[in-house]
């Protein structure tokens, strides 16, 4: 319950800084950033859900070339199956406030990667998400990827 209370309070108190002085004082901007992420793959799903939350809510504030500097997709990979859910869960929590474009060139071939995984939740977890983020991409980009020649399972789910 700590941690929640304690992500909420530091969104709110971000709210004060600029970006430029939240950029001065990279001590506080590391630590916020190694604590979200440590908490977004903890034990307790309320914690991860409301580290996921508050990643959407940095993005928010400060936009999305300061959310792209501090996400890092790379984990989809992770070995453990409930990192990878949870990093679709801040893509599909994110993809509202970062634009079609960058949904379109950074999230979405992740979530392709994602729907080739072995652990079955994670590619349901994938199926929600593309229907999520229809609305928010570009038809053009789903036209491009439903002819995309590399990967059958982005053509499938961009028709």
């Amino acid at each position: 319950m700590f941690f929640i209370f304690f992500f909420n309070g530091t969104v709110y108190l971000c709210k004060y800084f600029t970006i430029n002085l939240m950029n001065k004082f990279q001590g506080i901007l590391s630590f916020v950033h190694n604590t979200v992420w440590k908490v977004l793959f903890g034990k307790v799903y309320s914690i991860r859900e409301a580290a996921a939350n508050n990643l959407r809510r940095f993005a928010e504030e400060f936009g999305p070339e300061w959310a792209m500097q501090h996400l890092v997709l790379d984990m989809v990979t992770n070995p453990h199956y409930l990192h990878r859910m949870m990093v679709l869960r801040a893509i599909s929590l994110m993809a509202p406030v970062m634009g079609s474009e960058i949904t379109c060139s950074k999230f979405l071939p992740v979530v392709a990667e994602a729907s080739k995984d072995r652990v079955p939740n994670v590619k349901f977890n994938v199926a929600k998400l593309l229907q999520s983020l229809i609305p928010i991409v570009d038809q053009s980009c789903l036209v491009d990827l439903s002819e995309d020649p590399d990967v059958v399972d982005v053509r499938y789910f961009a028709n």
